[in-house]
């Protein structure tokens, strides 16, 4: 159906999504917050964490997730920090939320995996992915 003023009225299909449950963002920069906004703009519960106090209620006010608390049981993390310290951040994940699936979105994966597999942590909930995030442009 073509609109008064010449568009198109075509109903959009909303977005469905495979996440169910919680999904914890550790880390509210610029790609945590990018996951957060994507996902709270599907409708799924968002809870952010950070160690910037400031950093995180920016990324709150903006719409990116909630607060933490106590009574929250993840069911998803996305690790979005340096990624010097992302294999610190994946075992205290891991550790806290047994049940919960962790991944992370460092543009390095064999170093923090090298770490975490040193220290014989059970990376049975653990998948390294990419933060596809950037230009296509080195």
């Amino acid at each position: 159906m073509i609109e008064p003023n010449g568009t198109s009225a075509r109903a959009e299909a909303p977005l469905a999504t495979r996440t169910s449950g919680t999904v914890r963002v550790v880390g509210s920069g610029l790609l945590g917050a990018s996951v957060g906004h994507a996902l709270t703009a599907l409708g799924v519960d968002v809870v952010l964490a950070d160690t910037s106090p400031s950093q995180l209620r920016l990324a709150i006010d903006y719409g990116a997730g909630r607060a933490e608390r106590e009574d929250d049981r993840p069911s998803l993390i996305v690790v979005a920090v340096p990624p010097d310290v992302v294999a610190d951040v994946v075992q205290r994940e891991l550790a806290a939320y047994p049940d919960a699936v962790v991944t992370d979105v460092a543009s390095i994966k064999l170093e923090p995996l090298r770490t975490l597999r040193a220290r014989g942590v059970d990376l049975t909930h653990y998948i390294g992915s990419h933060p596809m995030a950037g230009r296509e442009r080195g």
